[in-house]
């Protein structure tokens, strides 16, 4: 009898090699998205964390940016932004104030354009006339002032005064959209004198 040693065939070797380079890493990122010791959050936490806070309406979302940054001129901005599509136009005037409090661009002032929309959507015309009044001091001839003082003269039956809006915004940028609109709006106003 002769002594030998037993070994594997050498596929089994192989096999063992192949096996543990697979359980080695699935065991890695078993042990890595494992809830954590001491109330750590785990990546699945997170995630789910994450998954929640995207089903807020976008409103909420942006109100959460605006307290973890208050001041934050474009968040603010931005909320001005979504409470005029939403409708709630005292706080679009709240927000697009707190916008102008540190607005340091250019074309920063074009936020009063939305100030005064959103006062003529509360009937606040009086109010709104004055902020277009005060950026045409400001800004002479700028369009939108124009267009819009125009647009609010005319609803509320003050023609003669939506005309002459109009027609100043025409000569001062007659390749502008809003002259083509004020062009098309300037028949439908009542001729002067009329009763």
């Amino acid at each position: 009898m002769t002594n030998s040693v037993h070994r594997p065939p050498k596929n089994t070797t192989r096999n063992i090699f192949a096996i543990a380079l697979l359980l080695i890493p699935a065991l890695l990122l078993w042990i890595y998205f494992a809830p954590q010791p001491g109330g750590e959050p785990s990546f699945e936490s997170m995630q789910r964390k994450q998954s929640r806070q995207e089903q807020k309406p976008p409103i909420e979302q942006m109100l959460d940016m605006w307290k973890t940054a208050p001041g934050h001129g474009p968040i603010a901005l931005e909320l001005g932004n979504m409470y005029f599509m939403a409708g709630q136009y005292e706080k679009a005037i709240e927000f697009y104030r707190e916008f102008m409090k540190t607005d340091t661009t250019e074309d920063g002032w074009l936020v009063r354009l939305d100030i005064s929309r959103s006062l003529a959507a509360l009937g606040r015309d009086e109010e709104a006339i004055a902020e277009l009044k005060s950026i045409l001091k400001d800004h002479p001839g700028d369009p939108g002032a124009l267009y819009n003082l125009g647009a609010i003269e005319a609803n509320r039956g003050n023609h003669d005064v939506a005309r002459g809006a109009w027609n100043e915004l025409i000569r001062l940028h007659p390749s502008d959209t809003l002259a083509t609109y004020a062009q098309k709006a300037l028949p439908r106003l009542k001729p002067s004198n009329h009763p």
